[in-house]
């Protein structure tokens, strides 16, 4: 009796672990900064700056979670051309978080299909924009399979597939 409750103690406590540490991605974005020589990620939504990743010598890629404020929770942050993991470190509080006016996705409307931001998520959301172009997007919140993004002076709502979050190629 004693073993399987000392079993089902460790199991319970070995699945809250794993649920705690176990965080999964948002959204998938990459960096565009052209402000400065650095990109500053901080250890809360509009804290102190954690850490800084240099501009110009890498592009990066990120994985997010949370959303808070017009800032992104980050997981994971590796190099585009090779693939490598940053190491984060500096922050207090154990967390790393960004801007959305410094993270971007593209569209992938390659062959110039038209395609429309909307007010609202989903395919009967009123249109605010119709475009043509590939467009460059700042990821502003994520809801059921549509991205909210902001792109000059019009903000929308675009269905999550038609994003591309890789800065190098494009992801047809």
């Amino acid at each position: 009796m004693k073993t399987m409750l000392r079993l089902f103690v460790l199991m319970a406590m070995m699945t809250a672990v794993s649920s705690a540490s176990a965080r999964s991605c948002l959204l998938s974005a990459y960096i565009s900064d052209d402000d400065g020589n650095a990109t500053n990620l901080r250890s809360a939504p509009g804290g102190a700056i954690a850490m800084s990743l240099p501009i110009g010598s890498y592009s990066y890629m990120l994985e997010l979670s949370d959303v808070h404020n017009g800032w992104w929770k980050i997981i994971f942050v590796y190099t585009a051309e090779e693939g490598d993991e940053v190491e984060l470190h500096g922050s207090r509080t154990g967390e790393y978080w960004i801007h959305n006016s410094v993270l971007c996705l593209s569209t992938t409307n390659y062959g110039g299909q038209r395609w429309c931001l909307r007010a609202t998520p989903g395919q009967k959301g009123k249109p605010v924009y119709y475009f043509t172009e590939e467009l460059f997007v700042h990821p502003l919140e994520v809801r059921g399979g549509w991205v909210k993004v902001k792109y000059k002076g019009y903000t929308g709502w675009i269905e999550e597939e038609k994003l591309c979050d890789n800065p190098l190629t494009n992801c047809s």
